[in-house]
């Protein structure tokens, strides 16, 4: 490929990046109705039901769901772990399904340990962050 073929690869992509997200902000002021802006009931904030927002940004949550996002996101990655297993376990043989095994005993061991400790009882987890 010439130098040339490459840079102006490269310089339409840079131009849609910049256009493309321009475009839709102009479609988006040309096709919205403006006679909303004017209405106050409209540009309230309105989340969940009500109509006042209580409380600020900084409040803080309970440490059960960080504990949830927490080993969502270790078993998720584990589970990913799985895909290059699964697609080598034709050619593997017997060792890849012993792999396979110690992999999936560590995986369940994991667990088990979280289901012992009562992390995924909601009743039992404290709400306080002490």
């Amino acid at each position: 490929m010439d130098t040339f073929e490459i840079f102006f690869a490269v310089f339409v992509l840079v131009l849609l990046a910049v256009a493309v997200p321009f475009g839709m902000m102009f479609a988006n002021w040309l096709l919205s109705p403006q006679t909303q802006l004017k209405n106050k009931v409209k540009t309230d904030a309105y989340e969940c039901g009500l109509s006042k927002v209580v409380g600020n940004a900084s409040e803080r949550f309970p440490i059960k769901y960080y504990i949830v996002a927490m080993l969502f996101l270790v078993f998720d990655l584990e589970v990913a772990f799985l895909y290059p297993l699964a697609v080598g376990f034709k050619n593997g043989g017997w060792e890849m399904l012993a792999f396979l095994m110690i992999f999936l005993l560590i995986l369940e061991a994991g667990y088990l340990y979280i289901v012992r400790k009562g992390v995924l009882n909601w009743s039992k987890i404290s709400d306080n962050i002490n």
